[in-house]
């Protein structure tokens, strides 16, 4: 009992000092998600008024948009985006265990870009996305550097102008500005295996893809599911790439859920619209992590 009474009083003692970020966090997370979910099932978007916030509670605003042309396309191209960038990450494990590979060599150059090689790699994740975009604009732009290569050859692709190379160049933008922290996730995760394992296995005649297959798949599932979570929420909240890139365009070909969001919010000034989308895309982001989680537990036990 005493025990117990001396850990309150030190947990009340440490309280103040976290204090201000449950504030802060309650003021502009906790709280900005409830409104937002009021508001989404209301008419009026004035939260000074929070009496007629409670008023006409309906589900008008969803059914509304559930019925919107735009909306259908935008969660169309947002689960097509994620169908494609999450296998991607097999791309990611396969590049990473090559590297490993090459670190483990007798190499020289090798060794030193196990270190220096993983600084590169992460560079990307560091810049800023908005910056990365306007360099991949430049690349691929119709008149572009590629273009202008490939022109020498008698050839140019429209590749923001056609909506199917548009798309695939913002999922090349996604996979590539995630692709260096995936990487050091895998790599880590191999470096945590142990050599007593892979030098057994050697010793029993297993090639490299069996050493691959048998020993490193089955011991990085976990970042594998990770890395697939992580891969599935950028995928859906996408939206600098395809602003930047293509603004939705050709046409609608590329609107994705943020983007629909973001053009009811700032474009249209529908807040109420804007919230209701808003929400769906978090019940749908919900789902997919208790799914996740809930197989990467059956995985371990």
């Amino acid at each position: 009992m005493l025990l117990n009474k001396h850990k309150i009083k030190n947990f009340f003692n440490y309280f103040y000092l976290i204090l201000p970020f449950l504030i802060i966090w309650f003021l502009f997370h906790f709280l900005s998600v409830i409104l937002g979910i009021i508001i989404g099932f209301s008419k009026n978007s004035d939260i000074r008024d929070l009496i007629s916030l409670f008023k006409d509670f309906n589900l008008l605003n969803y059914i509304n948009i559930l019925k919107d042309d735009l909306f259908l396309i935008s969660l169309k191209n947002s689960i097509l985006y994620t169908l494609i960038v999450i296998p991607l990450q097999i791309c990611a494990f396969l590049l990473a265990y090559f590297l490993y590979e090459l670190a483990l060599s007798k190499f020289y150059f090798f060794n030193y870009f196990s270190y220096l090689g993983r600084v590169i790699l992460y560079l990307p994740v560091v810049i800023p996305l908005v910056s990365i975009g306007f360099v991949f604009k430049i690349l691929f732009n119709d008149e572009g550097i590629i273009n202008q290569y490939l022109a020498l050859i008698n050839l140019k692709i429209p590749f923001l102008s056609d909506y199917k190379f548009a798309f695939l160049v913002c999922m090349l933008l996604t996979f590539w500005k995630g692709l260096g922290y995936y990487l050091i996730i895998y790599f880590s995760g191999f470096l945590s295996i142990s050599k007593e394992i892979i030098e057994s296995a050697i010793l029993e005649g297993f090639s490299r893809f069996n050493i691959l297959l048998k020993i490193y798949l089955p011991l990085s599932v976990g970042n594998i599911y990770f890395c697939s979570f992580l891969s599935f929420i950028a995928s859906l909240k996408i939206f600098v790439e395809v602003y930047v890139l293509t603004d939705g365009g050709p046409g609608v070909s590329t609107y994705t859920l943020m983007m629909y969001i973001y053009s009811k919010a700032f474009m249209n000034y529908d807040i109420n619209s804007a919230a209701a989308a808003s929400t769906i895309l978090s019940f749908v982001i919900i789902l997919f992590t208790i799914f996740i989680f809930k197989k990467q537990l059956l995985n371990y036990s």
